[in-house]
């Protein structure tokens, strides 16, 4: 087993901000992030924007147009693709970015549906903490999951240090088939792999599977009909608590895991990305 041990680096946190020193460096070694491409990057995706039917009237300020040049490594092409996805996204799933309420997407954080932890890999990067035995379709209907999914998501990505590092998931895959089994329809399994792969401006680098169920292996047969085998080889399946901390430090691991992380809240990061101008600007400013 690898030694992950955090006693030689410091524990970063998942809400920082900003980019410290070694990773401004990262994203000018990785991204291509200089003066001068982000000044050009900037410019012609505001034209792209500009000049398409689709995109044009919605306000989007530089902030959020670096998210997708950053993505696509300063490759403006890339970065207007995705961008154009996720309008598409949001234009045709109007109901999943409109109506969220967070005393109802609070869940996502209270129960631990879907949430990050509150602390980073030591190579910065973000952990997306899933788990589907919290989810009870009764109390929390398929539809407010898939609008939790959009604001943890497309908030998330505003942390400049995601943008540039990226993500890693671990997924509690324990699940009862009669609670979850009828979700599974291949259009909610498509719309997870288009938005995620497809939309979604940020990069996940691994998948972590513990305790998984009937159900997980269910919906794994049915997306591997659309998984391009890179996304494949990302997908680790673990039978043990030893084998996922071979992959993460156990101090940012939850206890139940065999980690050092006894307790965590990230209610409040929910609550402060839930702000109205910050719901209303996650895609770009709509004209109304």
């Amino acid at each position: 087993m690898r030694d992950h041990s955090l006693k030689d680096v410091s524990l970063l946190p998942f809400e920082m901000g900003y980019l410290p020193k070694e990773f401004e460096e990262k994203a000018v070694s990785e991204n291509y992030e200089t003066s001068e491409n982000k000044i050009r990057g900037l410019t012609e995706l505001r034209k792209m924007v500009e000049l398409d039917i689709s995109t044009s009237g919605i306000e989007m300020d530089d902030e959020f147009l670096v998210v997708f040049l950053r993505y696509g490594n300063y490759e403006v092409t890339e970065a207007y693709s995705r961008l154009k996805n996720l309008i598409k996204l949001k234009t045709d799933n109007e109901d999943i970015f409109s109506g969220q309420l967070f005393d109802v997407i609070a869940k996502t954080a209270t129960d631990k549906i879907m949430i990050f932890l509150p602390y980073r890999c030591p190579d910065g990067c973000g952990i997306l903490y899933v788990n589907i035995d919290n989810w009870i379709p009764e109390n929390f209907p398929v539809l407010e999951v898939k609008r939790m999914a959009a604001i943890v998501l497309l908030q998330g990505i505003r942390e400049p240090m995601n943008q540039v590092n990226g993500f890693k998931v671990i997924i509690d895959a324990k699940s009862n088939p009669w609670r979850h089994l009828r979700h599974c329809t291949f259009q909610n399994l498509y719309l997870i792999y288009f938005g995620t792969q497809c939309c979604f401006p940020g990069r996940f680098h691994s998948y972590h599977v513990v305790n998984m169920s009937f159900t997980a292996k269910f919906c794994l047969q049915m997306m591997k009909t659309v998984l391009p085998e890179e996304l494949k080889r990302k997908i680790h399946i673990h039978s043990s608590r030893e084998e996922l901390l071979e992959h993460f430090p156990t101090e940012v691991v939850p206890q139940e895991y065999g980690g050092q992380l006894e307790s965590f809240d990230m209610s409040g990061w929910l609550k402060r990305v839930m702000e109205p101008e910050k719901l209303g600007s996650m895609c770009g400013k709509f004209p109304v």
